[in-house]
């Protein structure tokens, strides 16, 4: 076949009809609900890991206990005694390792801790896509855990030997390890997931970013109060890694070709939907990739809605601590009210796409603005507003809704890498997501330049509005460059003989439908 004859041929009314085809009958629960279930899991569990940090340190470096008895530092080992006999609360001494003690640490070396994890993160997110593009996604989230386990484990010890230089190490390997975490799940995803349920699957499997939150929210604001508290966070966190480990091991499985027991009806139900099946390559098509209009604007929407998250993630409890004056304890507890909100609004976002997609009632490409718009304005607009409030109860509405709304990212940019190329999709959000998370890395700078009073408001109303513009001006480029078209390079391995020019071609020539 000449280029010429390759070029003119109309590519995508020939896959429509061969799908329309080709689509095995419908098929019901199966094994790809339990490897969603699974991937929900590792998701949940890897941001409990990650999670945790934004209230533990605030235990880690305040004196007071929960009912505002002083915690005086007797030595250097920090040997701690009671002020208030009758509060309940049991300071425990250890004379070897001092690993109970508290830190006076200022809020430049807090956000230092807080920023370390995604030192190691950005770092590795790159390199964990070409892991999971090689050898599939379910290495990645094996190395997450465990290594998550492990680090999490020794943490107390660590920092009571190196102070916080060496917590932010043990960080920096969380955060290396769960570099994989999300270029794994989506390249999962791809594989298991037939186009009639993406939204919806993985929009449920990544709510579970919102539940582990809420778990490491909570299990950190009452850790920290107990018996042996805030160590207690990390060995808690890191037993939890390890079964998290252990369970992903022996019942995962990285393709429906590698599974044991799942019926020829699922396999073909999952793999019709994309003729032979989603493929991982080797053989990476970067220039055309890095060339796509489409691809370009959803790594831009990707850094504005993860630097949005990330603000709210990390610096909801200092906020809600410095400004609002809730004390540690309920912070824990407010603080995972939105998360709460991101589950149910993230789920619902997946289910009422797939349905409006499904049905005919919007185009696909339709549906992703709208989410994506959804998930960007109404949490840049509760950003500014809870600015303006020291009220406890309207700051904690505005950030429910932030964090429900923003759940609709699930169902617009992050399924997007999927549609643009299900056989790419891990290497595309390991190239957004690093590239997100550089980004990412700044915000900590910004933070501590703009806020260097965490009790002026108006220092965190400066933030906010840079944050929520930021966010809004990312989503108008993505509304106007949005794809739901898998892209003829999806497929470069099996073309690439008919030359580059050619898929470039079809890249910014061919007008498709969406």
């Amino acid at each position: 076949m000449v280029e010429n004859d390759y070029i003119i041929i109309p590519t995508k009314d020939v896959d429509i009809s061969t799908e329309k085809t080709q689509d095995p009958p419908k098929y019901g629960y199966g094994v790809r609900h339990v490897q969603c279930i699974l991937m929900f899991m590792s998701y949940a569990i890897g941001y409990v890991a990650r999670a945790h940090m934004g209230v533990t340190i605030v235990a880690m470096t305040n004196r007071v206990t929960s009912d505002n008895t002083q915690i005086i530092d007797t030595g250097p080992l920090n040997n701690t005694r009671e002020i208030n006999d009758s509060s309940g609360f049991v300071a425990i001494e250890n004379h070897e390792s001092g690993i109970y003690r508290t830190y006076d640490w200022p809020k430049s070396t807090q956000e230092m801790v807080l920023t370390s994890f995604f030192v190691g993160y950005s770092i590795m997110t790159f390199l964990s896509s070409m892991i999971s593009q090689r050898y599939g996604g379910k290495l990645p989230l094996q190395i997450a855990l465990f290594v998550n386990g492990v680090a999490s484990i020794i943490s107390p010890w660590a920092v009571a030997w190196g102070g916080w230089k060496m917590l932010c190490v043990c960080r920096i390997f969380q955060g290396l390890s769960q570099g994989g975490l999300l270029p794994g799940a989506l390249t999962l995803l791809a594989n298991w997931i037939p186009v009639s349920e993406r939204a919806s699957l993985s929009s449920y499997v990544y709510s579970g970013s919102g539940l582990g939150t809420v778990v490491a929210f909570q299990l950190s604001g009452v850790l920290a109060y107990s018996r042996w508290q805030w160590p207690s966070t990390f060995w808690m966190v890191g037993v939890i890694c390890l079964i998290g480990f252990a369970v992903v091991t022996i019942f995962s499985a990285a393709t429906p070709a590698d599974h044991k027991r799942i019926s020829e009806a699922e396999k073909n139900y999952i793999m019709g939907n994309h003729g032979d099946g989603t493929q991982t390559k080797p053989n990476i098509p970067w220039k055309l990739i890095l060339s796509s209009k489409a691809v370009l604007a959803t790594f831009l929407t990707h850094i504005g809605c993860a630097t949005c998250y990330v603000f709210l993630f990390m610096q909801v409890p200092t906020y809600m601590y410095a400004i609002l004056k809730v004390n540690i304890k309920e912070s824990g507890v407010l603080a995972s009210l939105p998360y709460i909100s991101f589950i149910v609004c993230c789920t619902m976002f997946g289910c009422v796409s797939d349905f409006l997609t499904n049905r005919k009632i919007i185009k696909m490409k339709n549906v992703r603005r709208l989410t994506n718009t959804l998930g960007s304005v109404i949490p840049a607009l509760c950003l500014i507003l809870v600015s303006f409030t020291t009220n406890v109860t309207l700051a904690v509405v505005c950030f429910v809704t932030a964090l429900g709304a923003h759940s609709g990212a699930h169902a617009s940019w992050v399924v997007s890498y999927i549609d643009l190329s299900p056989n790419y999709s891990g290497v595309l959000m390991g190239i957004g997501n690093g590239l997100a998370n550089g980004c990412v890395l700044l915000l900590p700078v910004l933070v501590s330049n703009i806020v260097t009073d965490v009790t002026n408001q108006t220092q965190w109303r400066l933030t906010m509005f840079v944050i929520a513009a930021s966010t809004v001006l990312t989503n108008i480029v993505y509304v106007i460059f949005v794809s739901s078209d898998v892209k003829p390079w999806n497929d470069y391995e099996n073309t690439k003989e008919s030359g580059d020019i050619a898929l470039e071609t079809k890249e910014n020539g061919l007008k498709t439908k969406a």
